[in-house]
């Protein structure tokens, strides 16, 4: 039968935040975080050193690897993908993802009321940004999508369901969306590998393992690099 609580090496470097945890029997055992970004690529591998360390002081040796999928900084997932999967084929461990959003809005769910809708942002440019839609138990009950917030975006939601506005792009938000129904946090609530620990599990009890040759983030957008003031580069790879 399968253990559908083994222990976890959970990896999230999808925002400006890094992180890293260790997880066995269902709990947090060891973990890493940085606030500090554009740190991503000299943090994580340090981390994880770090978390695995402590780990194996405690007699723990992950065996499935879990990471943040996106969307979200193209570099920072870039470098969580390639760490991921060097993890996966050098210890011959599988892998499973979880989408950005899902693991704002698991990290926002304490916050919550059972009866309200959980709206997590990921701040773009200007005034768009990447969103969806979830219920109370972390459920998502709509699609992904690039958004760009006037007045009247959630306009139908909000008159039927409150809303809780959560993550770094719903501070942008707060002064557009002023409907009673509104709610947002006191203090903005970003991502952490720690969150991700009950949707990792719900994927590995389901067996939804990624196939880590292949696998890729979920970049929503197509990356544009500048390479001068007024000039930019659309890119056309598989990112």
């Amino acid at each position: 039968m399968t253990d559908i609580h083994p222990p976890l090496l959970l990896i999230d470097t999808s925002t400006r935040v890094c992180s890293v945890a260790v997880a066995a029997t269902g709990a947090i055992i060891s973990q890493r975080v940085s606030h500090v970004g554009n740190a991503h690529a000299a943090n994580i591998g340090v981390f994880v050193q770090e978390v695995l360390t402590e780990a194996a002081g405690l007699g723990v040796k992950p065996s499935v690897v879990a990471l943040s999928s996106g969307p979200g900084s193209y570099t920072g997932l870039r470098i969580g993908s390639s760490i991921a999967k060097g993890i996966c084929f050098g210890m011959g461990i599988p892998l499973v993802s979880v989408p950005t959003l899902e693991l704002i809005a698991e990290a926002a769910r304490p916050v919550s009321q059972s009866d309200w809708l959980i709206c997590p942002m990921i701040d773009a440019r200007r005034m768009e940004v990447y969103t969806a839609l979830f219920d109370s138990s972390g459920k998502a009950l709509t699609d992904t999508q690039p958004l760009v917030i006037d007045k009247n975006s959630f306009s139908q939601e909000l008159q039927q369901r409150n809303i809780l506005f959560v993550g770094d792009g719903a501070e942008k938000c707060r002064p557009i969306l002023s409907h009673p129904n509104a709610h947002f946090t006191e203090e903005v609530i970003h991502p952490l590998a720690s969150h991700m620990l009950r949707p990792a599990l719900l994927r590995i009890e389901a067996s939804a393992y990624e196939d880590v040759a292949y696998w890729q983030p979920f970049y929503l957008k197509e990356f544009v690099a500048t390479v001068a003031k007024n000039k930019v580069i659309p890119t056309t790879e598989t990112l």
